[in-house]
């Protein structure tokens, strides 16, 4: 009974442990917010889509391009068949005072000292910040929450309804070979647990049973939080659909220009959030499912084992040997 209830007051601590974390990742603002930008791999990609060619040129050819930005230094500075131009990454937002020609798209700038040719400036002006949890918003909390949650219980329950520490095998043989438990069977498993009840505390077989379901219940501890998971994810998902497209139509101009940062900040909120949900229930519906089909077979072995437990006390009696 005593490691019973070390082994409840370990899984507990543990779950509250995994709170506290999560609470304090959230209130310390462990999800911050990093800048949006654009990877310059996707931008030369962008432009070996359009057919453009670019080559890297040599700097020491173009010494100008070297100090355009105080403290900063191009990423390289490249040629096509039309001009040659640098590119930089710089903070987005960052102007600077230069009689040279620029196109900017958040953090990745260009300058050439001829105007740049309009499929390079177009790829570069088409591109959007790559997917990142930041687009999820104030629904990335109740995401991870759920995440981690998920993740916590699922391992928690593998770990705990192994079949050592359930119904071992021994336990199983033993009874097949219709032997009475041994005296030296310990208290590491949840059918040694209920031999012990029935063999040396002299138990009912009220009590017997009542213990046998009260060991098949610690098993399904924290099992119906999957289920809200599979559940609550999808919903969350959902909600943030919503809140995405009702962001992007109630700033919607009538009849003007629709701003692109705006329009595409509120669609990627709606899609992203729904299949962040989605992603997180699915998994967890598989896992619920395996995690059933396990408790259901621990369940019926333990009410093997209680029956014949209590036909064999009922039968024999209890052996002098086995309760010394």
């Amino acid at each position: 009974m005593l490691m019973f209830k070390a082994k409840v007051l370990w899984t507990n601590r543990f779950a509250q442990i995994g709170t506290v974390i999560f609470t304090f990742a959230v209130l310390t603002g462990c999800l911050p917010d990093r800048p949006k930008r654009i990877n310059p791999e996707d931008f030369f990609q962008a432009l070996e889509d359009q057919g453009v060619t670019v080559s890297p040129a040599s700097p020491d050819k173009f010494n100008n391009f070297q100090n355009i930005v105080v403290g900063y230094a191009p990423l390289g500075i490249y040629q096509t068949d039309e001009d040659v131009w640098a590119l930089y990454d710089l903070p987005a937002g960052q102007t600077e005072k230069t009689d040279l020609f620029t196109v900017s798209n958040l953090n990745l700038t260009i300058f050439s000292e001829n105007e740049i040719p309009i499929k390079v400036s177009d790829a570069l002006i088409s591109l959007s910040p790559r997917i990142s949890y930041e687009q999820l918003g104030i629904f990335a909390y109740p995401l991870g929450a759920c995440l981690l949650i998920a993740v916590f219980i699922t391992l928690e329950r593998l770990f705990s309804l192994r079949r050592v520490v359930t119904f071992p095998r021994k336990v199983e043989k033993a009874l097949l070979r219709g032997e009475f438990p041994n005296k030296k069977w310990k208290r590491g498993s949840a059918a040694e647990r209920i031999v012990h009840v029935a063999v040396h505390e002299k138990a009912s077989e009220d009590t017997i049973r009542a213990y046998a379901r009260l060991e098949m219940s610690a098993m399904e501890r924290g099992m119906f939080l999957l289920e809200v998971i599979v559940s609550g994810a999808p919903l969350i998902g959902l909600l943030g659909t919503v809140t995405g497209l009702v962001e992007v139509f109630s700033n919607m101009p009538a009849g003007g220009i629709v701003d692109k940062t705006l329009f595409s900040e509120g669609i990627s909120l709606a899609l992203l959030t729904t299949m962040v949900g989605l992603a997180i229930a699915l998994p967890t519906l598989l896992f619920n499912s395996y995690l059933q089909r396990v408790l259901d077979k621990r369940a019926a072995s333990l009410d093997w084992l209680t029956s014949r437990l209590i036909d064999a006390v009922d039968r024999k009696g209890i052996p002098p040997e086995v309760i010394r």
